[in-house]
């Protein structure tokens, strides 16, 4: 029988996305330990190979060394070592997949794949075998009240969005770079679906609905697809949608917003927090406050439910003004430009509803923070130049 051969590097990559895919429900102390550990390889492995950053993870690390920085300054309760963990560990992960990305594409997405199909299916079980909750934790709304919040393997239901997505996307570049089954990203689509009404979580819903979409047509539309638009008029028109809404400038959005969302006009009380978080970015517009913890956040929104800004674009503001902004506006224009790189329309249509479904769920959540999101941006930026060697596999 022949021994069973694996890569030094592979064994690495394979430990590094478990424990930075672990779900929070199964973490403990050993985890982040290893985390930890599997951090300072990576920083090792990334200088020994003499590692040079593509420019989205140049803006990336510019990012979240912009945060850090202002955190510190305005020394919030933020402002400690787990901080700059949590964020060396974000810059490394995202270095290593790429480098991984770059050398053996096929290796570095079958080990994406693998891993977060276990988590998530995981996951996705939890939700259909306890669909009011695996578990539940105390929500106060005030002095006054408080409620039960369904909780599952990947936490309440606005957590998990990204890493379905993910699974997704790495699902079905193993179909068109690799020659799989179209089996799993069909699946996949449908289950991410499934199980974002499920949760009832509404832009969730949306977001997957609209990224499984365009996964489904690309494989299953027999026709040549002729149809593109401009990455950077999706980019524009989401950012002006953002900033009518933020506006309220929301009577044409009434059907959309109460319709699809399934929302009132004060999009489930968040309007109230924008009009606080407002305030806040006035006082420090340009360079902003930093990041506040839970504690801190609850008092300067005025809200026991609320630690954030509930819109990435505030968030944004709030934390490092107007030069965060445009650091996260050059993240999203240039992945718009990678996108537009892609010749092939079918292969576009995909990247394209990704990106629109994360600039939706921008519009009522903040998405910066989790490894999936970033993760979902790498791909993004970095897939586009194997579609280019690529044959069409649909002709």
């Amino acid at each position: 029988m022949p021994a069973l051969k694996i890569k030094i590097s592979t064994l690495f990559m394979i430990i590094y996305c478990f424990v930075m895919f672990v779900p929070t429900y199964f973490s403990n102390a050993g985890i982040k330990l290893l985390s930890n550990v599997m951090m300072v390889i990576a920083a090792l492995f990334l200088l020994r190979r003499k590692y040079k950053p593509n420019k989205f993870i140049v803006l990336t690390s510019i990012y979240l060394l912009y945060l850090m920085i202002m955190t510190y300054i305005n020394r919030t309760n933020a402002a400690d070592i787990h901080l700059i963990i949590s964020y060396c560990k974000i810059f490394f992960f995202l270095g290593v997949f790429d480098y991984m990305l770059k050398n053996n594409q096929a290796n570095a997405v079958n080990i994406m794949f693998y891993i977060l199909l276990l988590f998530v299916s995981l996951d996705f079980f939890s939700i259909i075998l306890f669909p009011n909750g695996l578990y539940h934790t105390s929500l106060t709304w005030n002095e006054w009240s408080t409620s039960q919040e369904a909780q599952w393997i990947y936490g309440n239901k606005n957590n998990r969005i990204y890493w379905y997505i993910m699974l997704l996307m790495t699902a079905w570049e193993r179909y068109v770079l690799n020659g799989k089954s179209k089996i799993w990203p069909t699946l996949i689509s449908i289950g991410t679906i499934i199980a974002m009404m499920i949760v009832k979580s509404s832009t969730a819903t949306t977001v997957a609905i609209v990224v499984g979409t365009g996964i489904l047509i690309s494989i299953y539309k027999k026709k040549e697809i002729r149809f593109s638009i401009n990455s950077y008029l999706l980019v524009g028109i989401c950012t002006m949608v953002t900033i009518l809404v933020l506006a309220g400038s929301t009577g044409f959005l009434k059907i959309v917003v109460e319709g699809i969302f399934h929302k009132d006009m004060t999009f489930s009380n968040r309007s109230q927090v924008w009009q606080q978080v407002i305030l806040l970015i006035a006082q420090k517009p340009f360079w902003g406050w930093g990041i506040v913890d839970d504690k801190a956040a609850t008092g300067l929104l005025g809200s026991l439910t609320y630690v954030n800004a509930h819109n990435q674009l505030l968030n944004c503001l709030w934390q490092g003004g107007i030069v965060l902004i445009c650091i996260l506006g050059g993240i999203i224009l240039c992945t718009a430009r990678n996108i537009n790189a892609i010749a092939s329309d079918r292969y576009k249509l995909v990247f394209e509803c990704v990106l629109v479904g994360l600039m939706i769920d921008m519009m009522f959540e903040v998405i910066m923070g989790t490894t999936a999101t970033w993760g979902c941006l790498l791909l993004l930026n970095s897939i586009h130049l194997f579609l280019e060697k690529q044959e069409d596999l649909f002709y």
